[in-house]
């Protein structure tokens, strides 16, 4: 059964909405800021810089050791979506999300589908970190 959070935060002073997309865009800047643990990343499809779905392979550490997945990010006008297909020791995980930047916000819609114990545990993750990430993103744009 899926769960679904929404992250909106303000852009900061500084930060316009198309310097926040072309960060969302940049995905070796994606995957770095979303995947701070990150210990390997592998380029698998799709050709980067251009609105199409590009799948990574990602390796990164979690606290009961590592994890390897796949992440197909597609650039939209407004942003990017992410789709990550994961295998947990509790069954498959999915984490869809889009992220758009537009007027002064940066608004993220994740969808988490896998089973109710870990749906609530990834929920807990998504909305503790990912505030974190989106002021990641605005730091980059503050600098271009």
């Amino acid at each position: 059964m899926a769960t679904e959070t929404v992250i909106s935060t303000p852009l900061p002073a500084g930060a316009t909405a198309q310097a926040v997309i072309d960060n969302l865009h940049n995905h070796d800047l994606y995957i770095k800021t979303t995947s701070p643990q990150l210990i390997s990343l592998k380029h698998v499809s799709g050709t980067p810089g251009l609105d199409q779905p590009c799948v990574y392979e990602i390796t990164d550490k979690r606290p009961v050791g590592q994890t390897t997945f796949k992440i197909t990010l597609t650039n939209v006008a407004e942003g990017v979506d992410a789709a990550i297909d994961g295998n947990a020791p509790t069954g498959p995980i999915i984490v869809r999300s889009k992220w758009r930047a537009h007027g002064q916000t940066l608004e993220e819609v994740v969808e988490i589908d896998s089973n109710i114990v870990t749906n609530k545990l990834i929920k807990g993750n998504v909305e503790k970190s990912h505030p974190g990430y989106h002021q990641a993103f605005f730091a980059e744009a503050v600098k271009a």
